[in-house]
């Protein structure tokens, strides 16, 4: 699913069992990559967000639009660009009309150039979209059980949403996961991303099978719109560090040790500051 900027504020909609009863991606990250403090006041505490980051609401909100193109596609349809950017405009109109969770960006970005870089970017996805593949109605939500070494179950599935099920012209199926960001994605960051890995592990279990392949759909909000793909893999090695990152996460869970990262990138528009400034008291 669309996160700029790795999850700057964790999922959108925060499920009341999410990080407690299942894991997912976000909130995973959100322990590993972002702030320990921020995953026990998002996931366990279940604080009241303070805020919400501009990446966050723009993700979201060009998702939501995304999946709309994606539903004509798969019903035959021509993609209504119209109707998908009607989305995009009604989402950002929603956030930043709720005064009790203020949008907050870090680089001054108004509802209004939000929306003009969105539309571009839908505009310029639609141009791009390839010929030889065409979205699968498959299910997308899924709940799926995480196994250690030896076959045995973790005590928390993982939990998440597939942003596009995907078959080519020679027959491959795949997943395909939207991303927004401002700039390019590093060689060592599509190496080391932690969704391809989570996505290919629930992919497997969907399918009965190892899916054909996984792929960021990278959008970039840049002064001339532009959609970049890349297929990235995941070894065996791989798959058990992040197994091991949940399980340290459950470690914490048990019991009750969480440290704030102060010098987190995410620090600027964490929607817990206040929170986090109290926490020393």
């Amino acid at each position: 699913m669309i996160q700029s900027v790795a999850s700057i504020a964790g999922s959108a909609e925060r499920s009341m069992d999410e990080g407690v009863d299942y894991h997912s991606f976000s909130s995973v990250n959100t322990f590993a990559s972002i702030c320990q403090l921020q995953y026990r006041f998002n996931y366990v505490e279940r604080l009241p967000r303070e805020s919400i980051a501009t990446p966050l609401v723009f993700g979201s909100g060009m998702n939501a639009a995304l999946v709309l193109l994606d539903q004509d596609l798969i019903k035959g349809r021509k993609p209504d660009l119209g109707l998908a950017v009607g989305a995009l405009r009604s989402h950002l109109e929603k956030a930043y009309a709720a005064k009790d969770v203020p949008v907050v960006s870090a680089h001054d970005e108004t509802l209004e150039g939000l929306f003009a870089k969105g539309a571009k970017l839908l505009k310029h996805y639609v141009s791009e979209l390839p010929a030889d593949e065409s979205p699968l109605e498959k299910p997308r939500r899924f709940t799926v059980p995480l196994l250690d070494g030896e076959g045995n179950a973790l005590p928390r599935p993982l939990h998440g949403e597939v942003d596009r099920w995907i078959k080519t012209a020679d027959g491959r199926i795949g997943i395909a996961d939207w991303k927004t960001s401002s700039k390019r994605w590093t060689w060592d960051r599509l190496a080391k991303d932690d969704q391809a890995t989570a996505y290919l592990i629930a992919g497997e279990h969907i399918l009965g099978r190892k899916p054909d392949f996984f792929r960021y759909d990278l959008l970039l909000k840049t002064v001339k719109p532009a959609l970049e793909r890349y297929y990235v893999e995941r070894t065996e090695r791989q798959r058990k560090r992040f197994l091991k990152k949940v399980t340290e996460v459950d470690r914490a869970l048990k019991s009750g040790g969480f440290v704030p990262n102060d010098q987190s990138f995410a620090c600027a528009t964490c929607p817990f500051k206040q929170a986090c400034d109290k926490w020393a008291d």
